[in-house]
């Protein structure tokens, strides 16, 4: 069962992790602390460098499988949200969603996720899946 009906954290499973090259952005943005967790029904690509990305990131769409992140939760979530979009090209690139992230002690919360618009938009990009659902930057 979730802990709230709006979201009260941010799923990630890329770039913005703890130890990843965009974890900065989310510092920046008020990040107290993170939980490990996934997200059931959703499929994990990876989107390798090309001349309109400068280096390489994951994207997730609606599918079968399992996707590792973590739970970042903010100082104040709605100020960060604005970082995070920014980065994300939320609307364009990105659409910024509401999900339930599994939780390892059996809860759920309830999180935005940064999700592409199509598995059609992925393959448009070369994206490559990732089966094992954990993403890790690769050349």
């Amino acid at each position: 069962m979730s802990e709230s009906l709006s979201p009260v954290a941010v799923f990630v499973y890329g770039t913005l992790k703890q130890g990843q090259r965009n974890f900065g952005v989310s510092r920046r943005a008020g990040w107290v602390r993170s939980e490990p967790a996934w997200l059931e029904g959703f499929a994990l690509y990876h989107l390798p460098r090309a001349s309109e990305r400068p280096y390489s990131y994951p994207a997730i769409v609606a599918g079968d499988g399992r996707v590792w992140g973590e739970v970042q939760y903010f100082a104040d979530l709605e100020a960060a949200l604005v970082a995070l979009d920014a980065l994300e090209d939320a609307g364009r690139e990105y659409e910024r969603v509401q999900v339930e992230a599994q939780r390892p002690d059996g809860g759920a919360v309830r999180v935005w996720a940064y999700v592409y618009p199509s598995l059609e938009a992925i393959r448009r990009v070369n994206g490559v899946w990732v089966p094992e659902g954990d993403w890790t930057e690769r050349a």
